[in-house]
């Protein structure tokens, strides 16, 4: 009786089907009711690397045309500016991909794309937050400094970049119409401590060459230059130069030899 039980489970055992494996969605799809297809990224992170890169390459390709389509009516710059940015942080497509599935099933199930429109706008700051919107200062700039002219010769500039500022020596200027030739140092003892001068503060001399940085919220600080100052970025923003002066309109360049006079601007990041 008990070889019989036995034979029994065996052959029951035997008869258990496999497991059906379903492939997973992928691509661009709809279902019932919908009034348009959503496309259905693969699962990365069962992705080899080479594949991986391929997929995100048509995930991007095939959202990116979903969106410029005139049909959705996003505004251009804004797919412009989210593609640019995924381009830049291919990483990002896995989640951004899933997500955009989720406003798309929405949108297409009859669901509106205020929502979806709402999370476009607000991709490319949120995946670029906290980053440099600037190419590092890593070379060198050159330009010639106009004394009759406020802030100037402007150039981004991320946390962490060590600039040397300098401006050349040999070459003059006057600030007042009876004062002396000077260089980008400035009038020797003639001090700036009056609010409207833009370098207002110890160090700060008429006529010197000085320095502006302003961050990304807008808040500025001055330094002086001289003939040469070396400067670390504190957060991501932008350098300027000027001379530390409020009235313009009585200043000349040396004319020498029949040859005038230009003050050579250079800001140097490859250090």
């Amino acid at each position: 009786m008990r070889l019989g039980i036995i034979l029994v489970g065996i052959l029951l055992v035997g008869c258990v089907k496999a497991p059906v494996v379903v492939a997973p969605i992928v691509g661009w799809q709809t279902q019932e009711g919908w009034i348009g297809e959503c496309y259905y990224p693969p699962n990365f992170d069962e992705l080899g690397l080479g594949d991986r890169r391929q997929a995100r390459q048509d995930t991007l390709e095939a959202i990116y045309k979903q969106w410029s389509s005139e049909s959705m009516g996003f505004d251009p710059d804004l797919v412009e500016d989210a593609e640019t940015v995924l381009l830049g942080e291919p990483d990002e497509i896995d989640a951004v991909s899933v997500i955009n599935l989720k406003h798309c099933m929405t949108a297409m199930s009859g669901g509106g794309t205020s929502g979806w429109t709402s999370w476009l706008r607000a991709l490319p700051a949120k995946l670029t937050e906290g980053e440099c919107k600037n190419a590092p200062l890593k070379y060198t700039l050159y330009d010639y400094l106009n004394i009759s002219g406020k802030w100037q010769i402007p150039a981004g500039v991320c946390e962490g970049d060590v600039i040397r500022i300098s401006g050349s020596s040999k070459d003059f200027y006057k600030v007042t119409e009876s004062g002396d030739w000077i260089n980008v140092s400035g009038v020797p003892d003639e001090h700036t401590t009056t609010s409207d001068f833009p370098c207002n503060f110890e160090g700060c001399l008429l006529g010197q060459l000085i320095m502006r940085f302003t961050d990304e919220n807008g808040i500025s600080i001055v330094r002086p230059v001289g003939e040469r100052l070396t400067w670390t970025a504190p957060s991501h923003g932008e350098i300027e130069v000027m001379i530390n002066d409020v009235d313009f309109s009585d200043n000349v360049y040396k004319v020498q030899s029949g040859i005038t006079h230009h003050t050579s601007i250079t800001y140097n990041g490859d250090l």
